[in-house]
């Protein structure tokens, strides 16, 4: 029953105009990252925290541009994700779904499910994508690409991958539990993205101590593998309980909430 609620959900997402423009959206966005990372590249040294041409010819250089832009992804992530959960409550069409499928949590898990899956085939799509322009750019700056696909390059690749695609899976987790929440397309996802790009840097700011603690901030630390502050593992448990927390509160409040009216 869950599959017929999955596959219910996939009906919806692949729709033409949000298919492409969030598939084109996320590549468009992680391939901008990559342009200005390598054409703004300083030949050797850093300038401004950016990484030189000689650092970006390393085993890990075709990851960079990607990693950089967690943040951006994650946040259009939880965005779409977010404006999905909500818009069925403002458009009415959860009371048809539930005269299909009355069981709700199992609804619930399948249009979870529905959701994580087309957002990290959005992402795996972007990667490409970026993969692809990395290869451009590193040609048109003089970039040595060997090393990218050396034995080592490839295990940097699919590590980083791995990273960010769980943190993308928590972004969109949050995202559904938030319009879940809220029920309001527009205001969950504004609520969202003041959480995570204004709330939490003003909170970690004010209290250098409770970054690591904060969501927002312990799926950037997953999705950047723990390369600065917060060790991956510390990142993976503070999100996960976060995560579950989200899971049973929306469920809780699905199971509870009239649709009727």
């Amino acid at each position: 029953m869950t599959w017929a609620a999955f596959t219910s959900e996939w009906t919806k997402l692949k729709r033409k105009t949000l298919l492409l423009s969030t598939f084109l959206g996320l590549a468009a966005a992680a391939s901008l990252f990559v342009i200005l990372l390598f054409s703004q590249a300083p030949a050797t040294g850093s300038g401004g925290g950016l990484p030189s041409l000689q650092q970006l010819a390393r085993p890990d250089g075709l990851i960079v541009g990607v990693d950089r832009a967690t943040m951006l992804l994650g946040i259009v992530a939880f965005g779409i994700a977010a404006a999905q959960s909500a818009t069925e409550y403002s458009l009415g069409t959860l009371r048809q779904l539930l005269v299909r499928q009355p069981r709700r949590v199992t609804l619930l898990a399948g249009k979870t499910l529905g959701v994580v899956s087309f957002l990290l085939l959005a992402f795996v799509f972007a990667a490409v994508v970026a993969f692809a322009v990395a290869l451009v750019m590193a040609q048109s700056r003089g970039v040595s690409t060997q090393e990218w696909f050396s034995g080592t390059g490839m295990t940097d690749l699919f590590k980083a991958l791995g990273e960010i695609a769980l943190a993308i899976v928590g972004y969109s987790v949050f995202g559904l539990a938030i319009g879940q929440f809220v029920r309001s397309a527009v205001f969950s996802v504004i609520l969202g993205f003041a959480w995570i790009i204004a709330i939490e840097n003003i909170v970690a700011r004010i209290v250098p101590g409770t970054s690591k603690w904060l969501p927002g901030m312990a799926l950037e630390t997953v999705a950047t593998g723990g390369s600065e502050g917060p060790s991956l593992s510390h990142g993976m448990a503070v999100a996960a309980v976060y995560l579950v927390a989200a899971i049973v509160a929306a469920a809780i409040t699905f199971q509870r909430r009239d649709v009727t009216a």
